[in-house]
């Protein structure tokens, strides 16, 4: 097992070294278009506020995972992260987020409207992309399907919860299969994408995109668990708008109290600190941190599994790495309970 101070240093140093370039591109991208010149401010927003190095960074070991070279993934990454852009503003919208990790949201700063706009622009940028990708035609076609159903099913997920949370219907098991689908979608696509890139085996793309969705469920169990605790100064306004994260879900079916003092607050523009504090307390003794813990052992199990029949090469390695070190990044971002 590798020290506290060595597994954050690797991890980013692995993230950058394979992602830094393309995430660079993706969050200016839209900012160098001469014809976007009336969104310039929402588009410095994005270009301060957001950089995606996992999705450059996954694709490219991926590729390398087969045999593949890392530049091969080079505009289907930028594209998947243009993608991933899309729905990272719609759901900030959709959730009513004006803040979001400690810092405010493009909806929160300027607006429905310019989420919209912006949002969009991303998704078409990224199809304006891959069209003028230099592949065969197969392989496009088979990229290309890839991606729609990114989009299928991202759709899939959003308008289940949307219709759950208008019927105030709140489920652990439906908001689970949530993250199950979003993982799937989205970094199982794109391990996928990356050995299709490589021209991997059927066996191998298959391999790495249960190892992407397998991954995806335990970074979104961990921000999840984040979020019910209030280390990311959300909950409130995620109480407010009814988008309960999984962990507080779970806890609700779990204790009476924890159901009815959500159910007391809210309704209510104001939730204190007090209140939220309150929450996370009587939240904590349902033993959820017990149930994160026990699901991002069993998915890391589950990836790690996925590499047994790959070649043990360096980008191999890598990725083994990044499932071993997951438990323990998530441990210590909890240092402050």
């Amino acid at each position: 097992m590798y020290s506290k101070s060595k597994i954050d240093k690797r991890y980013r140093k692995i993230l950058e070294d394979k992602g830094g370039t393309v995430a660079d591109k993706a969050k200016t991208i839209l900012l160098r278009e001469p014809a976007l010149k009336d969104l310039r401010q929402p588009l410095e927003f994005i270009a301060k506020n957001w950089r995606d190095l996992l999705t450059p960074a996954m694709m490219s070991l991926s590729c390398e995972a087969v045999g593949g070279r890392r530049d091969e993934t080079h505009e289907a990454a930028l594209a998947m992260s243009l993608m991933n852009l899309s729905f990272f503003i719609w759901d900030d919208m959709i959730d009513k987020a004006p803040f979001k990790l400690f810092k405010p949201t493009l909806f929160g700063e300027f607006g429905e409207g310019a989420a919209i706009i912006v949002g969009g622009l991303a998704s078409a940028k990224a199809f304006s992309i891959l069209n003028r990708m230099d592949m065969d035609t197969a392989k496009r076609q088979t990229v290309t399907k890839l991606f729609w159903d990114l989009w299928a099913k991202v759709a899939q997920a959003e308008m289940v919860n949307l219709k759950l949370r208008k019927e105030e219907i709140f489920s652990s098991r439906k908001k689970f299969w949530k993250i199950k689908m979003e993982a799937t979608a989205g970094l199982g696509t794109c391990l996928r994408i990356g050995a299709i890139l490589g021209n991997g085996s059927e066996s191998e793309i298959t391999y790495l995109g249960e190892y992407g969705r397998c991954l995806g469920i335990i970074l979104e169990l961990a921000k999840d668990f984040q979020v019910s605790t209030n280390l990311t100064l959300e909950l409130a306004e995620k109480i407010r708008s009814g988008a309960l994260p999984y962990s507080l879900l779970w806890a609700m079916e779990r204790s009476k109290i924890v159901r009815t003092k959500l159910e007391n607050i809210a309704d209510k523009n104001n939730i204190g600190p007090n209140e939220i504090s309150e929450i996370v307390k009587l939240t904590l003794e349902t033993k959820v941190l017990n149930n994160t813990l026990k699901n991002i052992k069993s998915f890391s199990k589950k990836a790690r599994g996925q590499l047994i029949d790959l070649r043990d090469i360096d980008a191999t390695r890598k990725l083994k790495f990044f499932i071993d070190a997951q438990l323990q990044l998530f441990i210590e971002s909890l240092s402050m309970f």
